[in-house]
């Protein structure tokens, strides 16, 4: 089983992937796809990685990382808002593929090596769980969907401090 950072930045590649199909192919099904991918990351990564890091890393770096997430999912509530295949869709795909790319790269050269430094075994622990509560977020996002709810409006755990014990 990968270890949390594995399976976060696995993520990234995909979603950087279906960036550049979409891109290419300027498909509606990509935009949401990625819309997908990026809701149930961010979930996943708020509940069970953010509240963590802010309590025994780094609480402005969390802080930051949080508000970045909440400009996805801006956006991808407005891209799930819009006209398939229309003109504002690519804009404002391109606008969620910079804010993204720039997320990106803070976790993976800053917060990543960061927790890894601070709480080594962190990453094999949460591997296992992680994976779990992608498959549960993911179905859970698609139900949502189904019913023409926006996955950004989903309920997930509470993020904002984390259990005491931490």
């Amino acid at each position: 089983m990968s270890d949390a950072i594995t399976l976060l930045t696995e993520d990234h590649r995909r979603v950087e992937r279906l960036f550049e199909e979409f891109d290419r192919t300027q498909d509606p099904e990509v935009a949401l796809q990625v819309c997908l991918e990026l809701s149930v990351h961010a979930m996943v990564e708020e509940e069970m990685l953010y509240g963590l890091y802010s309590a025994k890393v780094d609480h402005a770096g969390a802080a930051e990382a949080r508000a970045e997430h909440q400009e996805a999912k801006d956006l991808i509530l407005v891209l799930e808002g819009m006209e398939p295949g229309s003109e504002e869709m690519a804009t404002t795909m391109t606008a969620l593929k910079e804010a993204v790319q720039h997320h990106v790269q803070e976790e993976e050269n800053e917060m990543f090596p960061k927790l890894l430094a601070t709480l080594p075994e962190t990453a094999a622990v949460l591997g296992a769980e992680m994976a779990a509560r992608k498959i549960q977020v993911e179905a859970q996002v698609r139900a949502d969907r189904a019913v023409g709810m926006a996955p950004s409006t989903t309920s997930q755990k509470p993020t904002n401090s984390p259990e005491a014990g931490w």
